[in-house]
Parts: C-alpha cells; structure tokens; sequence
C-alpha cells in the first residue's frame, strides 16, 4: 500500500529529482516545478495537501481555473505534465490510482501565424539603427530564436568560414538541445563586420547602464521585442501578440521566405533546428556544408548595405 501521508510537495520534490537524473534539461525542470507548484498551491487552498487526496473532480476544478488565464496550447501542455507526474507516482506506488489516467487532451489546431513580409524587413532595416538594426537582420536572415540571439559568442560568429554557429551549452541549452549552424546570407554579412572587434563575453551587449558600467551585460530579450513593436508601430506594420508581430515572428517569416524560394524543407528545417520529424527520410538526410552555403544565397533577402552605425548606439 501506499504511504497515505505522502504531501504533494514532497512528491513533487522526488519527481524533479528523477527528471534531473534522467538528464532533462534546466529549462525543462524549472518548467515542470513551475506547472507543478500551482498545481500545489491550487490544491492547498482546496484543502488538498496529501497526494491520495487527488481526484479526477480536483483536477477539473484546477483546469477550469486555469484556463481563465492560459491559451489552449498551454492549457494542453500543462494537463499532459501533471498526467505525467501523476503517472510517475503511481509507479513508484505512491498513489493506488491516478486520477488523470483516463484523461485526453485534444491537441489545439495551430494558427497560421506567418510574420513580416520582406517588404516590412527591408523597411525595418532601413529605418532601425545601431545595435537594434544588426540584431533584426540576423534574426531574419538566420531564424534564430531571440534567446539564441541571447546567447550567441563573438566565436559562434565564423565570419572566414561563413557561419553562425547556435551553440547549446551547459545553462543555455537550445530549445532542442542540439546546436546547429546556418549560413551567412551575403545581406547579413555587412552587419557582422560591421560590429566592434574588441574583446567582449557576447556577440551582442547590452548598453552601458548603473548597474553594468562596462556594457558587457547579455542583451535583454524582452527589450529586443518591444523595440521590434515600437519600430513596426511607427512604420505602421501590425504589432503585438493579439493580431499582429513580435520578435518570434521573424523567425516565421525566416521560414516563409526560405520556402516560397524553393529551398527543400529538410534544409530550411535544419536551418531551424526543428527536430520534430522523426520520420526515416529526417533521420537519412544528411546536408553537406556546401549544399547548405548554396542554398542559402538563393533566398532573396537582398543585398541591402547596413546604417553605418550599424554595430553602435541604439535605434
């Protein structure tokens, strides 16, 4: 029989200890505590601390509350997590039955999102400046996701071999955990050389500030997509989440333009990174270094010269 004393929080403990020594990744364990403990916290202000105290009725309760706050993807993605954990449990004979185990969950129809035409990137470009304007252009001519963008080195920038390398390193792991290199289009190139040459931890830096004097911080994310918004906003180009773009939606438009060029799927998605295909054709294609820098310079980014501010200064 199971330990009926067993507290959701200390299940929920044992279970991020077995994920992390089955070498999930940090972003993938927080997010799983982070589910987890609402999930608790719910639970509590239910009168519900004991892990035999979970049932079917409860969880319910859980995901009408929760979907007053979580988009249909999210909602998903939280039910199968906690199913998850409540399987884990019953494995290891801490709960008779789990109360999820009957329980499915439809998969939301995703949204064709589509992002910036290459005529708002052109104007985009032209009108940016500075550090701003390098880091549009690499994001839209590489498809790099803003936190790879993050987290890119003055070394993942080959400029005499012509890539850029999307390391996944020990703490900033890629979405999938696999790194992977896209060539540089001859537009992109000019805003790379174009950037300082003095030693510094990242390709891109954040300005001087009280609390990073020498400027030698990451660059913020969050700041990069609301400069993106202000920018699409003054050039009157649909902004925002609700409707309109964001900075992830380069990355859309990255894959919009590569296939309405004729560029093989398989590439584009090695370009990307995407590992969902697990198909025998993903697993055979191999794409050659040289295949892939031909590929690249028939996408019609153009050939547009950068500000000549380009590795300075703000917008």
């Amino acid at each position: 029989m199971p330990p009926k004393s067993t507290t959701i929080d200390e299940a929920i403990d044992d279970y991020i200890k077995y994920i992390e020594t089955e070498g999930r990744r940090s972003k993938t364990t927080v997010r799983y505590r982070g589910i987890l403990s609402v999930f608790s916290a719910f639970s509590a202000h239910q009168g519900v601390k004991l892990l035999a105290q979970i049932t079917t009725i409860l969880v319910d309760q859980y995901r009408a509350e929760r979907k007053k706050v979580l988009a249909p993807k999210s909602m998903r993605n939280e039910a199968v997590s906690l199913k998850s954990f409540l399987k884990w449990c019953k494995q290891r004979r801490l709960l008779v039955n789990n109360p999820m185990e009957d329980m499915t969950f439809q998969k939301p129809v995703p949204k064709s999102k589509g992002g910036p035409s290459l005529g708002h990137i052109d104007c985009l470009l032209g009108t940016a400046r500075g550090l701003r304007s390098s880091q549009f252009a690499v994001l839209a001519s590489t498809g790099m996701r803003s936190g790879e963008l993050q987290r890119l080195r003055p070394d993942d920038v080959d400029l005499v071999g012509n890539w850029i390398h999307v390391v996944s390193r020990d703490g900033a792991e890629t979405k999938t955990g696999h790194s992977r290199k896209v060539p540089i289009h001859s537009r992109l190139r000019p805003y790379l050389e174009a950037m300082p040459t003095k030693s510094r931890p990242w390709f891109f830096t954040a300005t001087r500030s009280a609390k990073y004097p020498d400027g030698n911080h990451h660059i913020n994310t969050k700041h990069v997509n609301e400069d993106l918004q202000k920018m699409l906003t003054r050039l009157e180009i649909p902004a925002s989440r609700d409707g309109g773009f964001t900075v992830h939606s380069l990355r859309h438009s990255f894959e919009t333009i590569c296939v309405n060029s004729g560029i093989p799927q398989r590439v584009i998605d090695t370009w990307l990174g995407h590992r969902s295909d697990t198909s025998m054709a993903s697993i055979y294609y191999r794409l050659s270094d040289a295949d892939s820098q031909r590929f690249i310079n028939q996408v019609p980014f153009g050939t547009g010269n950068p500000p000549a501010n380009g590795g300075e200064g703000e917008f």
